[in-house]
């Protein structure tokens, strides 16, 4: 899935309205940063607490969603910075896992396809390698990077709509752990594939 087709431009007009309404605020974007961490990790107390599925939907769609805010207020304010970008990444990164380490404490309604701990693993570990592959691809120089069909934004709304549908089947939470752990390693093999071609069209003499 190439860049211009990626989930968070349907919302980018509903980021860039939220975003002003932080500039307003003075609000850094360090610190949109901190708060959509901080929302990620309420969900995730909430759902293992309570297994409050929908709260958690909701919580992980503002987090989603604030999660390209603080890059559109470090834009619109000219507050960009290598320290602001790396902290907002290495947040994202531990949220990756906060978000889904509750499935390890949640009903599997599907035992016939392997432990709980087994999907949760696998569901965390695309996650991250989705993300590393992008980061290594950037520092080795390859410009499009936004490729794959689970990227963050998508996993996101994968748990999302998941976890909203609760209200019609009790295992449509555990559905959406499962899709981001087969997508999200999809994801990865066509990353390194499309990773590999555009770094061998660099190294590749010109005539």
């Amino acid at each position: 899935m190439p860049s211009p087709y990626r989930l968070r431009r349907v919302f980018g007009p509903l980021v860039r309205v939220i975003a002003r309404g932080f500039i307003r605020l003075r609000i850094s974007p360090n610190a949109i940063s901190i708060l959509t961490f901080f929302v990620a990790s309420l969900s995730a107390v909430l759902l293992t607490l309570y297994q409050w599925y929908f709260v958690y939907g909701l919580l992980v769609f503002c987090a989603g969603l604030l999660d390209g805010v603080d890059g559109e207020v470090a834009r619109q304010t000219q507050r960009a910075t290598l320290a602001g970008g790396f902290l907002d990444s290495m947040l994202d990164r531990i949220a990756d896992v906060v978000i889904l380490f509750p499935f390890l404490f949640l009903p599997n309604p599907f035992p016939q396809w392997g432990p709980r701990w087994w999907w949760v693993t696998v569901a965390i570990s695309g996650s991250l390698l989705v993300s590393y592959a992008r980061s290594r691809a950037q520092a080795a120089g390859v410009k499009d990077t936004d490729v794959g069909i689970a990227a963050r934004s998508e996993r996101l709304f994968i748990l999302v709509v998941t976890s909203l549908l609760v209200v019609v089947h009790p295992a449509f939470p555990y559905i959406g752990l499962l899709l981001i752990a087969i997508l999200s390693h999809l994801t990865v093999v066509y990353r390194v594939l499309y990773y590999r071609r555009q770094l061998q069209a660099m190294e590749t003499p010109k005539p």
